[in-house]
């Protein structure tokens, strides 16, 4: 049976830097750091999951915002860990504050919201 959805809620998860997550700014070998898109899919990704894992099996959410700073590159291969902490319930709308590190290295940090919605809704 699912819990309660409330503020305070936390979830992190941990994940490599590699292919599919990179960008290269200079376009010359070497240069590859992990993207912004990237970075912000993973962070969204562990706020679907918090709530998730206390919605009952017919609901899910949906993001409709994201403001997020990455400040600081990661290389291929390095270990981030994606941190959730859900500040806010406000009736089906759920604000996140949400950090992405390298160790104790800050990489990204920022707010997502997600809206509760019935998966029938998906179509």
């Amino acid at each position: 049976m699912p819990g309660e959805l409330v503020a305070g809620l936390e979830l992190s998860r941990s994940w490599m830097v590699d292919e599919r997550h990179l960008y290269n700014p200079s376009g010359k070998p070497g240069h590859d750091v992990l993207s912004s898109p990237s970075m912000i899919w993973e962070m969204e990704t562990t706020c679907a999951d918090l709530a998730k894992s206390y919605l009952p099996d017919d609901m899910t959410t949906v993001g409709f915002h994201v403001d997020v700073k990455h400040v600081a590159p990661a290389k291929p291969g390095v270990e981030i860990t994606t941190s959730a902490q859900l500040e806010k319930v406000d009736g089906k709308k759920l604000t996140f504050s949400v950090e992405a590190r390298e160790g104790e290295r800050l990489v990204g940090t920022g707010r997502h919201r997600r809206a509760v919605i019935n998966i029938s809704d998906l179509g």
